[in-house]
């Protein structure tokens, strides 16, 4: 988990979760109808991770229960869903879909239709809303240049779609399929809501 920031201090942090985690394999879980490309079973996978801490395990969570509450005032697993956002930043994109499209384009081959389903982040993003029954907005970008702050323009864009009365919270997501210096892929997930008080006097 990385360490609190100046972006993170404005805002409560509800849950927050990553894959890779300790002893996972090399590949996230399949996710039905993504094909070739581990950026989006990734992003469903700590999704998933970060939602349930909040949510309860799907399957067995029953939206219209009394919100629980955690020994500081948190709430639970079982608290009914807020207007939940859902925010993805990420730089490259989904390299391995644009790679694969490219490739069959090049050879003279038709490319799977799965993948221009797949070539833009909202694909995932919308199928992690319906599964988890977010009824917030969507929104997808890159950081402005290469040395952009992912988190803070997503908790930027989280801030200002609360303060406009859009949502509640959001589900933030981190996703890159190249680490720095070419390392392993990740996703990051937090759910996030601003601090009491955040931007008030600016």
């Amino acid at each position: 988990m990385t360490s609190p920031s100046l972006h993170t201090a404005a805002v409560d942090i509800l849950a927050e979760d990553a894959w890779p985690g300790p002893g996972d394999g090399e590949l996230p879980p399949p996710l039905s109808g993504f094909v070739v490309s581990a950026f989006s079973p990734m992003a469903s996978a700590a999704a998933d991770r970060c939602l349930e801490q909040v949510h309860g395990t799907l399957g067995t969570r029953t939206p219209t229960e009394p919100a629980a509450e955690t020994g500081d005032g948190r709430p639970g697993p079982g608290r009914p869903a807020a207007r939940t956002a859902i925010v993805l930043a990420t730089r490259g994109g989904d390299l391995e879909t644009h790679t694969a499209t490219a490739v069959a384009v090049d050879a003279g081959k038709s490319a799977a239709p799965l993948l221009f389903f797949q070539s833009v982040p909202n694909a995932v993003v919308g199928h992690i809303a319906k599964r988890w029954e977010l009824t917030g907005p969507v929104i997808c970008f890159s950081p402005d240049d290469a040395t952009g702050d992912p988190l803070g323009e997503a908790l930027d864009i989280t801030r200002s779609l609360v303060a406009g009365g859009d949502a509640e919270e959001a589900l933030v997501l981190l996703v890159e399929q190249a680490g720095p210096d070419g390392g392993p892929g990740s996703a990051r997930a937090l759910l996030v809501r601003p601090a009491p008080g955040a931007g008030e006097g600016s």
